[in-house]
């Protein structure tokens, strides 16, 4: 891992704004749903599916929504002052959330979140342009693992900063450490250097962001390489959605009458154990089954199986540490799957359409998972049964796992012939 680190010294400045801005959007995702649950969720339970499926919501679709803008731009403009420019703009985001402290606000704190993960489509877009450029060819897949690795462990580390600072400096405390995380972020990039980005052909024009033009060039870029499929993998993953909606009313089954810092170090627990799965999964993966293109599909859609399987059995654990190790296993294989088609993605794609290739595979993804959210949260509504809606939410995991595995067999590779993936058409 040192050497690697020492031959690709663009990206350590990457991945150290990663770590830092990982962390405190962890730490603002544990203080958020408690702060959900003190203003509106004890008081409104009929609706409490609802309320966390609307925060998850809105912080997916706004990669739905402004896909068509943010991929184009990222393929056009500096992606470094592009993530530099996000990081401010969220510390200052972050920093209104300050004034949310009444149920009647709740309106405020959601509009705070659809706006923070608003900018955030557009550093994410920039940053996926870029890795690629910051690492040898060869180490791209290694890259990405350890990316995702990264996000896992500040998964953790985040999530169990955010349960014990909550309790130790509040709400409002929280919100003050992640608006800072932003601002450090920031400052690893001011010296990240990269490549200037590939002129495009085609100007950025309003109509075509509206029509979500060139994220369709991204999609026929993938299609004339022969692989769009893979572009679906995370859609078909996307039940985790509404098993992530539940991990609040997982938290309650454990505390019923817990007060709201007993509740946010449940939370946290849960989200520590999402944490670890999605940390060790694609090492786990990549020991065992390599990094041949071969490997990365069978990773694409047996990630899925194996998340399936984790959540099923989070339905008969009979206790908080059994349910804590089902929703590790289950995110061993969602992180597997994850890093499976984005490296095998990455690895095929052009320079010039990464920005967009991106914003193509993501408004998919986003707008399935929040789709789920809001499946998840409402079943929890109607039936008042956590099983029965987890069980739900399983069935359609599992089955979403055999369409991936029957689907992407026609990707090259898949018999384990040339990596090269040359475009069918131009």
């Amino acid at each position: 891992m040192l050497a690697f680190l020492r031959r690709n010294p663009q990206f350590q400045k990457l991945w150290g704004a990663q770590i830092v801005s990982s962390t405190g959007d962890w730490l603002n995702r544990i203080a958020v749903l408690a702060l959900i649950d003190q203003l509106g969720g004890t008081g409104q339970a009929a609706f409490t599916g609802l309320l966390f499926a609307l925060e998850y919501a809105l912080r997916t679709l706004p990669t739905t929504i402004f896909s068509g803008l943010a991929g184009p731009l990222a393929d056009r403009l500096s992606r470094r002052t592009l993530m530099i420019v996000a990081d401010v703009v969220r510390a200052a985001v972050v920093l209104c959330l300050l004034l949310v402290d009444r149920p009647e606000e709740l309106w405020l704190l959601y509009a705070l979140i659809f706006l923070q993960m608003s900018v955030g489509i557009f550093f994410d877009s920039a940053r996926s342009g870029a890795l690629p450029n910051t690492v040898q060819r060869s180490d791209l897949h290694l890259a990405y693992a350890l990316s995702a690795a990264t996000f896992s462990t500040m998964l953790s580390v985040g999530a169990f900063l955010g349960g014990v600072l909550v309790s130790r400096i509040g709400i409002q405390g929280v919100f003050l450490c992640d608006a800072a995380t932003y601002l450090l972020s920031a400052c690893f990039l001011i010296r990240l250097e990269l490549p200037a980005t590939p002129r495009q052909p085609q100007p950025l024009r309003a109509r075509d962001v509206l029509r979500f033009t060139d994220v369709r060039r991204g999609f026929g870029h993938v299609r004339d390489l022969g692989i769009w499929p893979i572009l679906f993998s995370k859609v078909l993953w996307s039940p985790c959605g509404g098993f992530l909606v539940l991990f609040p009313i997982l938290a309650r089954r454990y505390e019923p009458e817990g007060s709201v810092e007993e509740l946010s170090w449940l939370i946290s627990l849960f989200f520590i154990a999402r944490g670890v799965g999605t940390g060790i999964g694609p090492l786990i993966s990549k020991r065992l089954l390599g990094s041949h293109r071969a490997s990365l599909i069978r990773q694409a859609w047996g990630g899925m199986l194996l998340g399936g399987l984790g959540y099923l059995a989070l339905i008969f654990a009979p206790n908080l540490e059994l349910s804590l190790l089902a929703v590790t296993i289950a995110h061993v294989g969602g992180s597997a799957q994850w890093v499976g088609s984005t490296t095998y993605l990455q690895q095929a794609i052009e320079d010039g359409f990464r920005g967009r290739v991106f914003a193509c595979e993501f408004a998919l993804m986003t707008l399935s998972f929040a789709v789920f959210a809001f499946v998840g949260g409402i079943t929890y509504d109607l039936t008042l049964n956590l099983e029965a809606t987890l069980g739900l939410l399983v069935v359609v995991s599992l089955a979403c796992s055999q369409v991936a595995r029957v689907w992407f067999r026609r990707l090259p590779g898949a018999g384990g012939e040339d990596l090269t993936v040359r475009p069918r058409s131009t």
